[in-house]
């Protein structure tokens, strides 16, 4: 088995958004359809000022517009109930339900309005990374993401999500992170990437490395693991497990949750800068991915 037949076997989520009253311009819309991907997920619109105020109102309307396939919808824990005459609100609807609610202003801030250098130069570290719950609500979507040129949107979804991760780890302090570079001199290159890997290795993280040995550090608080199998050089994975384990936790906040009971995001190149995978809470897929990680690409050094 590869880490690409291991996404395979993960069944997808099925999640779509709705835009409800929006009042940014075309550009900002289509840059978030952008971001989702390939059919990833379905974005679509409402315009509900002057119907009313009342949840269930815009819920009514939402389904009556055909953006989803349901009689009724209802509102999960922490979504707003005063929707009707919000602006540029987003909303993540799996089935049912309103799973997660988010502004456009808080998507662009995370990453319809980044640009990816950001991250690599060390411009944006990571203590300035707020992940929207749209973002966090995707997990369990398995994704078809594009890198440039054919996109300069999509293959910032995983980096920012990566951040996520790094940061989970650094809140916790302690437990085990695994990331993937394909090329290990990126962590040379890439001075933003290097900053954080010093960071989280010097933090009471036990850090793995994984990628072709074309330059790996010599200098950095981490296990690498070097190899040159498709697993090592078309795979980008970044896995945070930990001390107790990956569970199931009650947390406040994403960042908690992901902290005390584990978060992880698998992705493999299926063709040139085309990467199609999973970011996960969910304790069985982070226990399968960290086994074959800790099984298959376990040597040391290059």
């Amino acid at each position: 088995m590869t880490l690409g037949q291991l996404v395979d076997r993960f069944e997808s989520a099925e999640r779509s958004i709705v835009v409800v009253n929006r009042s940014d311009p075309d550009p900002v819309r289509n840059m978030l359809v952008e971001t989702f991907g390939d059919g990833t997920v379905r974005v679509t619109e409402e315009d509900l000022r002057g119907d009313g105020g009342a949840a269930a109102d815009v819920l009514e309307a939402i389904a009556a517009g055909g953006s989803v396939e349901a009689d009724t919808l209802s509102f999960g824990d922490g979504v707003g109930d005063d929707v009707a005459n919000a602006e540029n609100l987003v909303l993540l609807i799996e089935g049912d339900e309103v799973v997660a609610g988010s502004t456009l202003e808080e998507l662009g801030d995370a990453i319809l309005f980044v640009n990816s250098d950001l991250y690599t130069t060390g411009a944006r570290g990571l203590d300035d990374l707020e992940l929207p719950s749209v973002i966090t609500g995707l997990d369990d979507t398995v994704f078809t993401l594009r890198g440039y040129p054919e996109s300069n949107r999509q293959k910032l979804l995983l980096i920012t999500v990566s951040r996520f991760i790094e940061r989970a780890a650094l809140t916790a302090g302690s437990g085990t992170l695994r990331s993937s570079f394909q090329r290990l001199s990126r962590l040379e290159d890439e001075l933003g990437t290097r900053r954080v890997y010093d960071r989280v290795a010097s933090d009471g993280i036990d850090t793995h490395l994984y990628g072709v040995p074309d330059d790996p550090p010599t200098d950095l608080g981490a296990t690498i693991h070097g190899g040159r199998s498709s697993d090592f050089t078309k795979s980008w994975f970044v896995v945070f497990d930990p001390p107790d384990g990956p569970r199931v936790v009650d947390a406040e906040t994403d960042l908690e949750r992901a902290a005390d009971g584990g978060v992880g995001l698998l992705a493999v190149e299926t063709e040139p800068r085309v990467w199609r995978g999973v970011w996960t809470f969910d304790p069985d897929r982070l226990t399968a991915i960290n086994r074959y990680i800790r099984r298959n690409l376990s040597a040391a050094g290059g």
